[in-house]
């Protein structure tokens, strides 16, 4: 139905009934409930909208927009759009691979076909085998996952990703030794995943090593309480709109150490929504780090009058008491 809308649209721009058209084509385009959303979200998406309106057989403006979907956890609505990406652009892996994105979460059995197409294109890239045989585990097929999981640790031996992967899925079977082998090999790649240390610490557990248990579970809980796999390829390069966008990507600038850019991030996510608690807490740390603790403390006393959390008396407490956490230790949303 939504394809005959598109059809009807452009006939009638062909009969020089181009505003009826345009209105037709955007009122087709999948469009979640936007109520309480920030404006800026809401602008940048009727921004992508109307883009497509205009040229609804354009591949990369259906992308575009499924881009934005993405980026602010619009799942449904992401996969519709990037479907008909696909449809018309059937040879790029970008809009199948970010399709299965999309859908791994709330719909894995669906995203197994989309990461299969892809992967026929991306062979060599590690993390679209990782992200296959995550979705095969995901589904209650595992055995079939293990093979593109050892693919992707050939592929970058830098990474401890799918080891750690292969090691929780054999944790899974009660296979304790063979999950001590992979997840000793995530450690040694990389020893801040906190996944790693999770499965260790079962896994010393099962085999009597209650010492070795311990402290790897002692690890874990100085840690983000979870890791991402950079991925290039699932990740759409857009100007953040939003607060949560916005703080997002202040955190990666202050990993980067460009400390203004991510300041005035935080601010234009806090202007947009006054409500964010860690946009407000990133900007909060980021002045204190900075030499500025009054202006941190302050802020976060506004944060408190406008609504009172235990963990926002917690995080105060510990502004005013000297102790900011470096950005990459904090919690994602």
């Amino acid at each position: 139905m939504k394809h005959l809308a598109l059809l009807l649209a452009l006939c009638a721009s062909c009969h020089g009934s181009s505003a009826p058209a345009l209105a037709a084509a955007h009122d087709s385009i999948p469009l979640p409930a936007l109520a309480h959303v920030d404006l800026d979200v809401v602008a940048a998406i009727e921004a992508a909208r109307a883009e497509l309106a205009a040229d609804p057989t354009s591949a990369k403006a259906w992308g575009r927009l499924a881009d934005r979907y993405l980026v602010h956890d619009f799942m449904a609505e992401a996969a519709q759009c990037y479907a008909r990406a696909e449809e018309l652009d059937p040879e790029s892996y970008v809009w199948p691979y970010r399709r299965g994105w999309s859908l791994i979460d709330d719909r894995p059995e669906e995203a197994i076909g989309p990461f299969e197409r892809a992967l026929a294109k991306l062979e060599r890239y590690a993390q679209a085998h990782e992200a296959y045989g995550e979705v095969l585990v995901r589904v209650g097929r595992g055995a079939e996952a293990v093979a593109h999981l050892e693919r992707a640790s050939e592929l970058d031996p830098r990474s401890g990703h799918a080891d750690t992967v292969l090691g929780l899925y054999h944790v899974s079977l009660g296979e304790f030794e063979r999950a001590l082998v992979h997840l000793e090999r995530a450690l040694a790649r990389e020893d801040q995943r906190v996944e790693t240390h999770v499965g260790l610490a079962q896994v010393y557990l099962a085999l009597g090593e209650e010492e070795l248990a311990r402290r790897h579970s002692e690890v874990s809980r100085t840690l983000p309480q979870s890791s991402r796999r950079d991925d290039p390829f699932a990740s759409p390069n857009l100007a953040p709109a939003g607060a949560r966008a916005r703080t997002k990507f202040a955190r990666q600038l202050e990993r980067q150490g460009k400390l203004a850019e991510a300041e005035e991030q935080y601010r234009a996510g806090l202007a947009g929504n006054a409500q964010h608690y860690q946009a407000r807490l990133g900007l909060a740390e980021l002045l204190a780090r900075s030499g500025r603790r009054a202006e941190g403390v302050t802020l976060l006393r506004e944060g408190l009058a406008l609504s009172r959390t235990a963990q926002a008396e917690l995080d105060l407490a510990r502004l005013e008491s000297g102790t900011a956490p470096a950005p990459e230790s904090r919690r994602e949303e």
